[in-house]
């Protein structure tokens, strides 16, 4: 995850302003925010085509093989990257992302994780997840430091190569599930343990679950791939805007470690809604900051909404897990994906479009925030029985 998702969402928004300056050189017209921003909607949109089907992969064949792929084609894309000229290229690089969102990131990583822990599987989701928030809170400096040497083009190509590292690591060292550990009958029963597919579609928590989620991932991309041009605008220069990715997904990191350990010890909901409490505070101080351009509310308005995201994304995770078990977790985890990349998908494009509209961020950031608030109610419906999900788990270790 710290290298699909650092690659995809944060490292490369440090590009954005000289990707606007080439495509208007190139085509002799502006290229507005919102078009450059559509390209995240269609790399998410396009993840949601394969989601489910990947899901439905991996509850039967398992996810090495479709890791090895995504790995594959993010290194042909990223080589593809190097000769960008226009808008179109740059969707056809970003379409192909979407995949690679599925393949190498989310999903397969809840599946991993949610097969090889009970015991403390909180804390583990919130570590795997951490990878993400590390991949581009370095990501994004790092390019920009980088192009210190070298021109953005060839920053790029350097990239090419990672994900073919990182093809050695998953077929030599990634192991499926603690074979080494559980019989195989054992292994199995837990398998099997959970509602299938069809049950969870009757659940009202699945369908509260995805309203949320496609809330926060609204919210969250909206902020995250405008940041960057959000602090150039405010009068930041370029190395100094590339560190509000890293206060984002810092403050996403703290999130997701402390929520792990916070949800098993307090109990789900109530950790849920305390960092819904901070997501929204951060949202605030952004849409005062956007106003007033104070550097003290954009810093600290970006480390509170990260580390507030990066708690609820979290347990998102656990709770497609926790609530509905291993037996369909591919299926049920799929359908999560493609719906929640309604609000993903739209976040992008839409922060940028009210920017286009109205010369600021102020609107767009307080449209940020009371979206944040819907996403909090539709979480007090959820239905999370914290005694229950232990006792189901201690029955299948």
């Amino acid at each position: 995850m710290m290298v699909v998702n650092g690659m995809t969402f944060g490292g490369p928004t440090v590009f954005d302003d000289l990707l606007l300056e080439n495509l208007k050189n190139s085509s002799g017209e502006p290229i507005s925010r919102a078009e450059l921003k559509f390209r995240e909607s269609i790399m998410i949109w396009s993840a949601a085509g394969f989601g489910f089907l990947s899901g439905t992969f991996a509850d039967k064949f398992g996810v090495k093989p479709i890791m090895l792929t995504g790995l594959l084609l993010f290194s042909m894309l990223y080589f593809l990257f190097v000769d960008v000229e226009t808008l179109t290229d740059i969707y056809i690089i970003y379409l192909g992302f979407g995949p690679c969102l599925i393949f190498v990131g989310s999903l397969t990583n809840v599946i991993l994780i949610s097969k090889w822990f009970t015991k403390n599987r909180a804390l583990g989701l919130g570590i795997m997840a951490a990878g993400s928030s590390i991949g581009s809170a370095f990501l994004t400096p790092f390019y920009a430091w980088l192009m210190n040497y070298m021109d953005w083009r060839s920053v790029i190509y350097f990239n090419a190569f990672i994900p073919l590292i990182m093809i050695f690591i998953v077929l030599f060292l990634l192991h499926e599930r603690p074979v080494q550990i559980k019989s195989s009958s054992n292994e199995k029963d837990s398998l099997m343990n959970g509602f299938s597919f069809t049950e969870a579609l009757k659940s009202k928590n699945l369908w509260f679950l995805i309203l949320m989620a496609m809330c926060i991932f609204y919210t969250m991309m909206g902020m995250t791939t405008n940041a960057f041009l959000f602090l150039r605008d405010s009068g930041f220069d370029r190395q100094v805007a590339s560190v509000s990715a890293t206060i984002l997904f810092m403050g996403s990191l703290v999130g997701k470690i402390s929520c792990g350990f916070f949800a098993e010890k307090f109990g789900r909901k109530k950790v849920l809604i305390c960092y819904f409490m901070g997501f929204i505070a951060g949202s605030i101080l952004l849409t005062v900051a956007a106003g007033t351009k104070d550097a003290v509310f954009i810093w600290l308005g970006l480390g509170i909404f990260g580390t507030g995201f990066g708690g609820i994304y979290t347990l998102k995770q656990l709770l497609s897990a926790d609530l509905f078990g291993l037996k369909s977790l591919g299926k049920i985890t799929g359908l999560i994906n493609l719906t929640d990349t309604i609000g993903s998908g739209l976040g992008p494009v839409m922060t940028a479009l009210f920017f286009d509209l109205t010369g600021n961020y102020q609107t767009s950031f307080l449209i940020i925030t009371c979206i944040t608030c819907l996403g909090l109610i539709f979480s007090l419906f959820l239905d999370i029985n914290d005694d229950a999900i232990e006792k189901s788990k201690s029955e299948i270790e």
